[in-house]
């Protein structure tokens, strides 16, 4: 119990200054993602009562005639599409709506700056029938050259931040809340805040995942839970040990939850 205590301690030093440095690149990223793509969007620049998407500093807004769908907290996600994104892309950005995500996907390509519609099955069964397969356009003066992206912030790989700093993923954010369903409600497992190791890459035949695990604070022994991320996939599993009672989350597989348990004695049983 000693033991474990004190490499909590020695971890929750580390993570402390990791996790401060992400913190203030992704307040960086928001405050250029409001300036760069802020703006009314249309989907014809003839006609402004044409369906339009409303972006602003904290809001994301789609609107067709009298009728409206708006998310608020809006987020920045460059990584959206990881390693591999698609031709033009500049920028995810993401907003809530009742506890799902909508989604406007913004591109530049040598006519302009436009964006298009996505989100989670209940917000975009809430739109109106044909909202999604539009192209939204950020209209501008006949001619008009698009701005020059900003050189982007600094972004920290996941291997070098602690579980805390994965939540800077948009994607892996978005899986792992749903994963985490009703427990969602519990703040340690919510903002992985308390003592984590460094994450680190794995793989699971021949599978990459990024492994992280965080614990309670002041409670590490009868707290605590083990993350693998399936980057490629957007996929997150996990073991939730609470006082005794463990939770799998993410549906994994015999062979994933076979991990979880053995990283979960690594991480929190390493001399039991």
């Amino acid at each position: 119990m000693r033991i474990v205590t004190q490499q909590c301690f020695r971890v929750f030093c580390f993570v402390l200054c990791a996790v401060g440095a992400s913190i203030s690149a992704y307040a960086a990223l928001e405050e250029h993602a409001s300036k760069e793509y802020a703006g009314t969007y249309l989907s014809d620049c003839r006609n402004p009562q044409s369906p339009r998407v409303v972006v602003s500093a904290d809001a994301l807004v789609v609107r067709r005639d009298n009728k409206q769908l708006a998310g608020s907290n809006l987020q920045a996600a460059y990584s959206y599409f990881g390693q591999s994104p698609p031709p033009h892309y500049q920028v995810a950005l993401l907003s809530e709506v009742r506890g799902n995500q909508l989604i406007a996907l913004v591109y530049r390509d040598s006519k302009g700056q436009y964006l298009k519609i996505d989100g989670d099955p209940p917000v975009l069964k809430a739109l109106d029938s044909g909202l999604t397969g539009l192209k939204y356009h950020l209209c501008g003066a006949p001619g008009q050259k698009p701005a020059e992206a900003a050189p982007p912030t600094k972004k920290y790989p996941l291997t070098e931040m602690s579980a805390p700093g994965l939540l800077m993923d948009a994607r892996f954010k978005s899986a792992y809340y749903k994963a985490l369903g009703n427990k969602r409600g519990e703040e340690w497992l919510s903002q992985l805040d308390g003592p984590s190791p460094t994450n680190k890459k794995i793989m699971i035949n021949g599978t990459e995942y990024i492994l992280g695990g965080a614990c309670k604070n002041h409670d590490c022994y009868d707290n605590s839970v083990v993350l693998l991320y399936q980057v490629a996939q957007g996929r997150v599993y996990g073991r939730i040990y609470e006082r005794g009672r463990v939770t799998f989350i993410g549906q994994p597989s015999a062979v994933i939850k076979g991990e979880l348990d053995r990283q979960w004695k690594a991480q929190w049983r390493q001399n039991q």
